[in-house]
């Protein structure tokens, strides 16, 4: 992780799409073609690149949370069918 310490992620939108880079030589660059074909780019926040894999560990967290939530429900609603055979006969 300590190689990651020093990279930022820089980005701009235009209209739903989001482009990223980490040099950011090549964002500008990508930025002045874009207003030059008048594609009205937007610049967002530069972001340090373990800022970003923190909210991403904490979604995939919410993620798991929320999958492991439906999968009880889903096992309440078999349980309770008529239909739901535990191998008895």
């Amino acid at each position: 992780m300590n190689e990651l310490s020093h990279l930022t992620v820089h980005s701009f939108d235009i209209a739903e799409n989001t482009h990223y880079f980490l040099d950011k030589a090549q964002a500008d660059l990508a930025y002045q073609h874009a207003e030059d074909k008048n594609d009205y780019p937007e610049w967002r926040e530069p972001t340090p690149v373990l800022q970003l894999l923190e909210i991403k560990d904490a979604l995939l967290g919410e993620f798991a949370k929320r999958i492991a939530f439906l999968e009880l429900q889903l096992e309440r609603v078999e349980l309770g069918s008529d239909s739901f055979d535990l191998g008895a006969s």
